[in-house]
């Protein structure tokens, strides 16, 4: 299922009140991370969160209710991951089926680990939109020093096993984004692509786009010893001006970089998200970042993604144009 005329237009809608500098949005979030679980088996080098929130599960009933909220505020899409490891919530499934029937899209971004066949079939059952695969590095070595308690071998061959039931599946549409974090090497110049031969591994298979990305700095995290480079324009975030992220027990968190919890904007299980979307506290951190003060808020003073190198409609108006605008 790609995304619909309306839910396109939802998209651009909000990046005008970006572009705009909005502080009161007239349009709900496009997108809102619902964790199904605070869970994760892995202990990235390039990850920072630390799990001290909390390593449940988010209740089933709890799930649907944010999703019927969401729906009726008029959400157009599910994502469900924030810094738990989503495959592991038993039910799962249901829960991206509950968004499908709301006329939403869905979407999950998994590590792999135990992908195994019986939760890669949930999946293409479940008719979920987009799956991502976070897979950083092309070797073992580099994998496994990033992906900390993870099998470089064994998770390669979870993703291509779901590729191949994906093949085989009758009704399986589901877009699939392999994304790899590549280390950087001193002396090196930082190439956005994958080896030839490392994509080889992929032949005749359905992964529909291969993202490679730098290493990142997450928000309110200690000092990485990143050095990534950035551009020198300095532009508010847009994550305030497009979605809200939803933990596993419904806090609701400052941003889908917060993964430990720094900034709590409210809670689905007594509140709305419409009630939350435009808060005091948000409109505040909106306000600081226009103002160019973002480094006055902890949860938002060292990351990355407010540098630019040119103004971002220029880049939304390129990929329009060259299709690369990912459609779900």
């Amino acid at each position: 299922m790609s995304a619909t005329s309306a839910q396109k237009l939802h998209w651009w809608k909000l990046r005008t009140e970006w572009y705009r500098k909005k502080l009161t949005l007239k349009n709900p979030p496009y997108f809102i991370n619902l964790e199904p679980t605070g869970f994760c088996n892995l202990h990235c080098t390039v990850c920072s969160y630390k799990q001290d929130r909390g390593k449940g599960y988010m209740d089933l009933d709890l799930g649907k209710r944010a999703i019927d909220d969401a729906a009726d505020f008029g959400v157009s899409q599910v994502r469900y991951f924030l810094a738990g490891e989503p495959i592991y919530h038993p039910h799962l499934g249901e829960l991206i089926r509950h968004a499908k029937a709301k006329g939403m899209l869905t979407q999950i971004h998994t590590n792999a680990n135990h992908l195994d066949e019986q939760r890669a079939l949930s999946i293409l059952d479940s008719g979920l939109d987009h799956i991502s695969f976070s897979f950083d590095g092309e070797n073992k070595e580099d994998y496994e020093a990033i992906r900390v308690g993870g099998d470089f071998d064994d998770t390669l061959d979870n993703i291509l096993r779901f590729l191949e039931l994906k093949k085989q599946h009758p009704k399986a549409d589901t877009f699939v984004t392999f994304q790899v974090i590549k280390p950087y090497r001193e002396g090196v110049p930082f190439v956005h692509k994958l080896s030839p031969e490392f994509q080889k591994k992929f032949a005749g298979l359905p992964v529909d786009r291969f993202l490679v990305l730098a290493p990142f700095h997450w928000p309110g995290s200690e000092e990485s010893g990143i050095e990534k480079p950035s551009g020198n324009k300095l532009y508010h975030c847009p994550v305030l001006w497009q979605s809200l992220s939803v933990g596993w027990d419904g806090r609701v968190l400052g941003c889908c970089g917060d993964l430990n919890g720094l900034v709590v904007l409210g809670d689905v299980r007594h509140q709305r998200l419409a009630d939350i979307w435009n808060c005091s506290k948000i409109v505040s951190m909106r306000r600081l970042h226009l103002q160019h003060r973002h480094k006055d808020i902890p949860l938002c003073s060292d990351c990355d993604v407010v540098y630019v190198r040119a103004h971002p409609i220029l880049r939304d108006l390129r990929d329009l144009v060259s299709g690369k605008w990912c459609p779900i």
